[in-house]
C-alpha cells in the first residue's frame, strides 16, 4: 500500500515528508508485541514507533500502551471559555460560542481516543459554572438546567462524561453499519475476535450484542485477558448509559441486523435504532438523556418546599 501510495504521489509530482509519518507494527501473537519492521516512503525511510512512543495525529495520541487522554486539548478549551466568558458577547451568545466552537472539538477527539473521565469531570466543572454565571444562575442551582435542551429552557451544554459514551456507542454503530464493505468488515471481524476472547468461544449474533450491551452474566463475566479498545470502550460506555438510560444493544434475527434499543424516559414508547437510520442515534442517546435530566429537575422542583 506504502509502494502503491508512493507511485501515485511521484505520479502526480507530490513527495511526502518522511519525518512526519510513524508507522506502527503490532503483532500480538509474540511477547514484545511491538516489532521494528522498516517501511519506506518514496525511498525515504520512516522511523517506526516503539512500546510506549506516541504519534499526534489529529490532536491524538496514537501508539501502543500510549496515555491517549487529550490534556493539551482539553486545556486549550478551557482557556477558549475563559476568553468568551471575558469577552464583550451576550450571554446567549456565549453559550452558543461554547456549544458551537469548543464542544465539537473535545467531541471529535472522544471518537477516536481512549480518554480518562477524571480530566473531563474537571472541564465540565468549570463549564457548569461559567454557563450558570451566565444564566444569572448562583453555583447551587440544579446543575440540570445546564444540560436540558434549549425548548425546555435549558443551556444544552452536553456533561463531559455523557458526551464521551455517546460519542464512543455512536462512532462503533458507524463502523459497523459503514456503507464501505470494508470497513463494515474489518469491523465486524474485530468485534467477533474480541467478542471470542471475553466469552472463550466462537460467538453467535445475539452474543456480539450481549458483550456490547456490557453483559456481566456468565462467560461475559470471565477475564478475557484483552488489551483496551474500541468495542471495550463501547461495552464500559453502554453499561453506564444503561444503567441510566435503558439502552442496549439488539440483534433482530428477522431483519438480520444489529441495533440500539433506546428507552424513552417520559414515554411508554421506545426506539430502536437500525442500520438504515444511523445518523439517529446520537440525536436518540442525547434525547434520552435529556429527559433524563428534565425528570430529575422536576423531581428537585417537587422537594423544596416554599418559604413563609
Amino acid at each position: 500500500m506504502l509502494d502503491a501510495g508512493s507511485r501515485a504521489a511521484d505520479w502526480m509530482g507530490l513527495r511526502f515528508n518522511a519525518k512526519k509519518c510513524a508507522p506502527l507494527h503490532i503483532n500480538g501473537s509474540k511477547r514484545d508485541s511491538v516489532q521494528t519492521t522498516g517501511f519506506q516512503i518514496q525511498g525515504e525511510p520512516v522511523i517506526p514507533l516503539a512500546e510506549g512512543q506516541a504519534y499526534r495525529h489529529l490532536g491524538m495520541q496514537m501508539g501502543f500502551h500510549v496515555r491517549q487522554t487529550p490534556e493539551d486539548t482539553i486545556q486549550e478549551i478551557l482557556q477558549d471559555a475563559a476568553k468568551i466568558d471575558a469577552s464583550l458577547l451576550a450571554p446567549w451568545q456565549k453559550i452558543n460560542a461554547l456549544n458551537t466552537f469548543l464542544i465539537p472539538r473535545i467531541s471529535f477527539v472522544l471518537r477516536g481516543a481512549a480518554v480518562a473521565k477524571v480530566p473531563l469531570n474537571k472541564a465540565d466543572k468549570i463549564d457548569r459554572q461559567l454557563v450558570k454565571k451566565w444564566l444569572f444562575l448562583p453555583q447551587r442551582a440544579s446543575s440540570e438546567l445546564v444540560y436540558i435542551a434549549h425548548r425546555h429552557g435549558g443551556a444544552n451544554v452536553p456533561r463531559m462524561g455523557d458526551l464521551c459514551d455517546i460519542v464512543v456507542i455512536t462512532h462503533a454503530f458507524h463502523l459497523l453499519t459503514c456503507r464501505d464493505a470494508m470497513v463494515r468488515n474489518i469491523a465486524a471481524n474485530a468485534l467477533h475476535d474480541t467478542t471470542k476472547k471475553r466469552i472463550g468461544r466462537a460467538p453467535s449474533n445475539q452474543d456480539t450484542a450481549s458483550f456490547l450491551s456490557g453483559s456481566l452474566d456468565g462467560e461475559f463475566g470471565r477475564d478475557g485477558c484483552d488489551i483496551t479498545s474500541l468495542w471495550s470502550r463501547v461495552r464500559n460506555a453502554m453499561r453506564h448509559l444503561g444503567k441510566r438510560i435503558g439502552c442496549c444493544w439488539e440483534w433482530c434475527e428477522e431483519r438480520q441486523e444489529l441495533g440500539v434499543l433506546v428507552l424513552q424516559i417520559r414515554s411508554d414508547d421506545n426506539t430502536i435504532v437500525i442500520p438504515s437510520a444511523r445518523g439517529m442515534l446520537e440525536r436518540t442517546l442525547k434525547g434520552a438523556i435529556h429527559s433524563l435530566y428534565m425528570e430529575a429537575l422536576s423531581v428537585n422542583q417537587t422537594r423544596v418546599k416554599p418559604s413563609n
